[in-house]
């Protein structure tokens, strides 16, 4: 059978469109990115009136967006510094709570810093909802 005619190509997403979708409606009016210099920015509400937990995966969800809009400039993991300066969080902060949000499956470490992996945007969405 041939890959158009299976109905089982029916059941088949474009996961990458899905988390660039799913992005969009986590950070639309709360987070805004600098393309030219490859920057994430928490809209002034959301840091100055989010828990820390909120602010850091915000932060990280920004840079998953700006690595995907521009791959040759940003990846997708930021280092515990430029959490601490997005955020304005203080590393005494910052860092014991990128161990429990990696302990938690929320986000992974990498060379390049803490990222949140695809398979747990769900989580972190349940983990940053608005509250009204």
């Amino acid at each position: 059978m041939t890959e158009k005619g299976d109905p089982l190509m029916e059941l088949v997403a474009d996961t990458r469109q899905i988390n660039r979708d799913r992005l969009k409606e986590m950070l639309l009016g709360r987070v805004w990115l600098d393309i030219d210099t490859a920057t994430v920015h928490l809209v002034r509400e959301e840091r100055n009136e989010k828990g820390s937990k909120e602010a850091v995966l915000l932060a990280l969800l920004g840079q998953k967006a700006l690595s995907l809009l521009k791959p040759e400039k940003a990846v997708d993991a930021m280092t515990p510094k430029v959490l601490e300066e997005v955020t304005g969080l203080k590393g005494n902060t910052v860092r014991p709570l990128l161990k429990r949000l990696s302990e938690d499956g929320l986000i992974v470490r990498r060379m390049e810093g803490y990222a949140i992996h695809n398979a747990a945007l769900h989580l972190v969405g349940g983990a940053i909802t608005r509250k009204e």
